[in-house]
């Protein structure tokens, strides 16, 4: 069964995310820049339609369609960075897996 692979990570880490699609085999995947907002830290004016750009966080989204054994690879492989990167336990990559249920 196919699955998709959401992998997020802050801009500093997009290089690491790419080489674990590169040693994982995985040839096709998608990545979109983000600018994104921690809700606690940020409270944006809504009478003001542009936000404080000090308090976003530049990060990558990443995603792909992935055999089961791939997938379950790269969320072991995002463990293990996570756990080794113990001065940016604020920003760890965040990686999910979800059932391709039916395609055509």
């Amino acid at each position: 069964m196919m699955k998709l692979l959401i992998i997020l990570s802050v801009a500093e880490f997009q290089n690491e995310v790419r080489a674990m699609m590169t040693r994982n085999k995985v040839s096709i995947y998608s990545e979109t820049e983000m600018y994104g907002f921690k809700a606690e830290d940020h409270q944006p004016d809504i009478r003001s339609w542009f936000s404080q750009p000090d308090k976003g966080i530049y990060s990558t989204l990443f995603f792909s369609f992935q055999t089961e054994a791939t997938v379950k690879q790269i969320l072991e492989d995002v463990r293990t960075f996570n756990e080794t990167q113990e001065e940016n336990a604020e920003n760890p990559l965040h990686a999910y897996q979800i059932d391709v249920e039916a395609f055509a």
